[in-house]
C-alpha cells in the first residue's frame, strides 16, 4: 500500500522543512513517502502561536492538494486542524495533538517544555479540549524562539537541559514533550541522558497518521 503524507509547516524554511521530512521518513514504512509543502503560510513566527491566526491560506493548501492521503499540521498549537477536518475526508492531525495522545498512552502524567511562552494559552486550551489537562503536570518555557533546537548554541542546550532537570525534580513526569519540530536525534540523546521518554511531534504524528490511513476509515467531511 503506497501512502503519501503531506506535512504543512506554516512557518517553514527550506532547512526546517528538510529536517521534518527526514524525521518523518525514519518512522513511516518504506513504501510510504513524505511530501512537505514548501509555501510559507505565516510571515510572523510569533503570530502562529496565537489562536486567532488567519488560517485561510492553510485551508487553501488542503483544498488544492489532491494527491496526498493524509495531512500533518506542523504546529504544536494545532491551529486550523478542526476546520480542516470539516473540508476533507482524509485524516488530519496536528503535532500538538499527536504528542499529547502519545504521551497519554505511555505515561500517567507528562510535562511540556516550549520554546516560547506565547504558545502556552493555546496549549492549555487544547489540553482541556482533549481532556488531558489533568495529565499534564507542568507547562514551562526556555524562551528560545528558534525552530530547530539541534542548531542551538551550547549555552541554550544547557538551558534546556537545566529546565528538564528542574522539571523532573519538581513535577516528576513520566514523559516530556518538547515543542520544537524535527528534533528526533536530540530527543533520543535527552532520553538516554535522563532515562525518560521524550516525544517529538513530527514522528509522533507520522506514526499515528500512517496507521489511520491503513485502517481505511470512512471519514466524513461536513461542508
Amino acid at each position: 500500500m503506497s501512502i503519501e503524507i503531506c506535512i504543512i509547516n506554516p512557518y517553514g524554511t527550506p532547512k526546517s522543512n528538510q529536517k521534518l521530512k527526514q524525521c518523518a521518513s525514519k518512522i513511516i514504512d518504506e513504501n510510504s513517502n513524505i511530501y512537505v509543502n514548501e509555501d510559507v503560510l505565516v510571515d510572523d513566527y510569533f503570530s502562529h502561536h496565537l489562536e486567532t491566526t488567519n488560517i485561510s491560506s492553510l485551508v487553501k493548501q488542503i483544498e488544492n492538494n489532491n494527491s496526498s492521503d493524509a495531512f500533518i499540521i506542523a504546529s504544536f498549537e494545532d491551529i486550523g486542524v478542526d476546520t480542516i477536518r470539516k473540508i476533507t475526508s482524509k485524516p488530519v492531525i496536528g503535532i500538538g495533538e499527536a504528542s499529547f495522545y502519545t504521551a497519554n498512552i505511555i505515561a500517567n502524567k507528562f510535562s511540556i517544555i516550549t520554546n516560547v511562552s506565547q504558545s502556552h494559552e493555546a496549549l492549555k486550551n487544547n489540553l482541556i479540549k482533549y481532556d488531558m489537562d489533568h495529565k499534564c503536570v507542568s507547562l514551562k518555557s526556555i524562551e528560545v524562539p528558534i525552530l530547530d533546537m539541534e542548531t542551538m548554541s551550547k549555552s541554550n542546550l544547557t538551558k534546556l537541559e537545566n529546565e528538564i532537570q528542574r522539571t523532573i525534580l519538581e513535577d516528576k513526569p513520566e514523559a516530556i514533550i518538547i515543542t520544537s519540530v524535527g528534533i528526533l536525534e536530540l530527543t533520543k540523546k535527552l532520553s538516554d541522558k535522563f532515562n525518560l521518554p521524550f516525544i517529538e511531534g513530527i514522528t509522533a504524528a507520522s506514526a499515528l497518521i500512517e496507521n489511520l490511513i491503513k485502517l481505511e476509515l470512512n471519514i466524513k467531511k461536513y461542508v
